[in-house]
């Protein structure tokens, strides 16, 4: 059975509001079992389903209560002759001549940009380009060509800036702050195993006395982290998926200098982790919630 820590060392009421953390051995991702191609690869928070916590730490709520989502979107830009040309290269992978069809879709390609190179701006950027190009050959320096066509035509070419997506991102840091203020001496031996405990659970681990004792260092265990109502996860705030602790540190002097009691705990401590999620959030994750804002 899991060993349980609590702080403050109170009963919970049915409409208490609490901060659980459970601490479970880590699973490495790998590859789903019988299954091959794309759907072979599975999240973290996929291999730990089911794990049976090795402790449980029951907190009260921090003193700040957040959460932030991103997506990973940015610039990018497409000038016209690349979109054509790009159409046209997706016709010669697909035709059944692709050499005659190269060929066929370079002439179309010339053939529609023809007027806005020989005429007018365009005429005086194919002669920049000229230019760039007996620059280079007699200098063997190379012009930025930009630049060039931006002093000689006072314009640029048109580069379409879009933002596209560019692909899944893990959410920044959690950071959770508390008060630990022990009232009794069960209560300061209780903070004293918390402390411990995370210092214990966060750092990685031998490997073993075998052949490979000491060559490999295996992964710290992880948290399972959620904010609770009673016997209830809360029916509001915001979930998370299977956590490392990536930080944790303990200000002994929390109210400015150092005090003790006569058996030497500090009478004001500041517990400070910060998580970090092991895996990103997917729309189908928001599937199952039925309650609250989701993740």
């Amino acid at each position: 059975m899991a060993q349980i820590l609590r702080y403050p060392k109170a009963s919970i009421g049915k409409n208490d509001d609490f901060f659980q953390i459970d601490v479970v051995e880590y699973k490495q991702p790998g590859l789903t079992a019988g299954t091959v191609g794309l759907n072979a690869l599975r999240t973290t928070d996929q291999a730990l389903q089911g794990s049976v916590p090795i402790s449980t730490i029951l907190l009260p709520m921090p003193q700040s209560v957040s959460d932030s989502n991103s997506a990973n979107w940015g610039e990018n830009t497409l000038n016209a002759a690349l979109a054509a040309g790009l159409i046209a290269g997706q016709g010669v992978i697909e035709g059944a001549d692709p050499f005659s069809a190269a060929v066929k879709s370079g002439a179309e390609i010339f053939k529609k940009f023809e007027s806005a190179f020989t005429q007018g701006t365009g005429q005086k950027v194919t002669s920049t380009i000229f230019s760039k190009l007996a620059i280079q050959a007699l200098t063997g320096q190379d012009a930025n060509i930009n630049g060039l066509i931006s002093r000689t035509t006072g314009s640029v070419v048109n580069q379409n800036v879009e933002m596209l997506f560019q692909g899944v991102n893990i959410r920044t840091a959690f950071q959770f702050t508390f008060d630990l203020i022990p009232r009794s001496q069960p209560e300061a031996d209780e903070i004293k195993r918390i402390i411990k405990t995370f210092k214990r659970e966060m750092t990685p681990r031998r490997t073993g006395s075998g052949s490979g004792g000491g060559f490999f260092v295996k992964s710290p265990n992880v948290f399972k982290i959620q904010y609770r109502t009673g016997s209830r996860p809360h029916p509001f705030l915001n979930k998370f998926k299977p956590c490392a602790l990536t930080n944790m540190s303990v200000n002994y002097t929390g109210s400015g200098q150092y005090a003790s009691f006569t058996d030497a705990t500090p009478v004001h401590m500041i517990l400070t982790l910060q998580f970090q999620e092991l895996s990103p959030i997917y729309a189908e994750d928001y599937q199952s919630i039925t309650e609250g804002v989701g993740y």
